[in-house]
């Protein structure tokens, strides 16, 4: 579906975007990682672990959404 695209918006390139889809797709799998820390590390002190599961499911909604743009 080609939706016509007024001239006044800014539309990258495509290997801006294929660069800006791996970026966010590294930056979900960071934000994950830390999730995983702050889980294993609050679960020692048995604290609460909001933040890590925010952390987490951030992660994991970035590296669905942008492995999805990359892969079509």
């Amino acid at each position: 579906m080609d939706f016509p695209i007024p001239d006044f918006i800014p539309v990258p390139n495509t290997e801006t975007m294929q660069m800006i889809s791996i970026a966010s797709l590294i930056a979900g799998i960071c934000l994950v990682v830390a999730g995983a820390v702050f889980l294993l590390l609050n679960k020692r002190k048995e604290k609460k672990t909001h933040l890590a599961w925010i952390l987490i499911c951030a992660g994991a909604l970035l590296i669905v959404n942008h492995g999805i743009q990359l892969i079509f």
